[in-house]
């Protein structure tokens, strides 16, 4: 069963914002799903090397489309999208001193994201579509 359930409520309308953001998604179950199967060992380094690889990826992408639109709130996106990405590293820096990391980072993750894109994506989103009205 997957913990990060993708829905309409999270469509921002950005092609490929939201096809990051599905993207983010699956990766955050795939990671939950090798804890309940048993494979988190060996899946969770690469889990979390690939959700810090796109993560900031996609975080680029959301700033960049910020930047151009003249964003105000700008500032304080990137700096929620800094502390997920330390928190990230944090993470992967505990597992490569032998740390376990637990379903919990699964959970927080999913949590973190939902939030993310429903409280803080959807402002710059509504910007936009404010701007375009214009």
């Amino acid at each position: 069963m997957a913990i990060a359930v993708w829905n309409s409520r999270f469509e921002t309308g950005i092609t490929i914002i939201d096809s990051q953001h599905k993207a983010l998604f699956a990766a955050v179950n795939k990671l939950a799903d090798s804890f309940k199967d048993g494979t988190a060992k060996t899946a969770v380094k690469d889990s979390l090397d690939f959700l810090v690889k796109y993560t900031v990826e996609h975080f680029g992408t959301e700033e960049k489309i910020m930047k151009d639109m003249g964003y105000p709130k700008l500032t304080s996106h990137m700096a929620e999208h800094a502390h997920l990405v330390d928190k990230a590293k944090a993470l992967q820096a505990k597992l490569a001193e032998g740390k376990p990391v637990t379903m919990e980072v699964t959970t927080f993750l999913a949590d973190w994201l939902k939030h993310h894109i429903n409280e803080v994506d959807m402002g710059y989103v509504e910007f936009k579509r404010a701007q375009d009205r214009k």
